[in-house]
């Protein structure tokens, strides 16, 4: 397991240290309407991207993906997606009483009902609203999250990423060899945090039917929630008017060790799939699919 830790470089450090004492100065409604020029720039300028979100939200609506209404979801998921990039520079001069006013908190308590089975936590959440948000409310709890992750840009943006994390208790991890390191976590106790929508060529090897079409989801989540018995949740923050987020818990999925291992490995993911389904169907435009959910498009 390789874990990921931030250079000795000194602008590395000076990058952060900007972000997190001058980002304060600029109230986060602002900072989020500075981000929609840029977003529209994305927009523009990344036609692969923008066709891929097209794709993935004409399987949301069941419309064609030229139609005006799924190509106005479209710009909204990037002019989202901006202010997601404002809110993780902007979280870094928050403080504990600042999360609790800015999200609203709805199956909080499930956290409880998975702490209490004992056997560490395996978080699953997508590519949606505002996942800084989301890692706020359980660190805040008192946990230190393992967070798997795909290959990261290098120089000083990575460094800056890895900064950010690390300052709020989250242990960046590569993907590659991640395995043991994962089940010492959890048999501790602790939380590894994992993606479900990382796109049909990296998703791995799980059938599942999303939004009533055949895909493929990563089997890691489940597969390691039944190799350590740990409870799976489901969790994310989306963005509400006035600079405010609602975040949801949803109740933990627990191993059934009366069924064979891959069943059960592929009853969790499948009703992963489904809640997922649920938030993307209430906020499509929160949803960032920059990848090729479905294999035929």
């Amino acid at each position: 397991m390789t874990v990921l830790r931030p250079s000795d470089s000194l602008v590395g450090r000076f990058l952060y240290q900007l972000n997190r004492r001058g980002v304060g100065v600029v109230p986060l409604g602002l900072a989020q309407a500075l981000a929609i020029p840029p977003a529209d720039a994305m927009h523009a300028l990344l036609p692969s991207k923008r066709r891929f979100v097209a794709q993935n939200l004409a399987q949301v609506t069941g419309l064609p993906a030229d139609d005006p209404r799924v190509q106005r979801l479209v710009r909204a998921c990037f002019r989202h997606f901006g202010r997601y990039i404002a809110e993780a520079l902007h979280l870094q001069s928050w403080d504990t009483e600042t999360v609790l006013d800015l999200v609203e908190v709805e199956g909080e308590e499930n956290f409880a009902v998975a702490a209490d089975h004992g056997r560490g936590i395996v978080f699953v959440s997508g590519h949606m609203g505002s996942t800084e948000v989301a890692a706020s409310l359980a660190v805040l709890r008192g946990y230190r999250i393992r967070a798997v992750t795909e290959a990261l840009p290098t120089g000083w943006l990575m460094d800056w990423i890895l900064r950010t994390r690390q300052a709020m208790g989250i242990t960046l991890t590569s993907a590659d060899g991640a395995g043991l390191g994962l089940i010492r976590t959890l048999r501790r106790g602790g939380m590894v945090a994992m993606v479900i929508d990382a796109g049909i060529e990296r998703a791995g090897s799980i059938p599942v039917q999303f939004f009533g079409r055949p895909t493929l989801f990563p089997e890691g989540p489940a597969r390691l929630a039944r190799l350590t018995d740990a409870a799976l949740v489901f969790g994310l923050a989306v963005r509400r008017p006035g600079g405010l987020f609602k975040a949801y818990i949803c109740p933990p999925l627990l191993p059934d060790r009366e069924r064979p291992p891959d069943e059960d490995i592929r009853r969790m993911t499948q009703e992963v799939a489904r809640t997922f389904e649920g938030f993307v169907r209430r906020y499509p435009a929160q949803w960032y699919a920059f990848r090729r959910i479905w294999p035929d498009g």
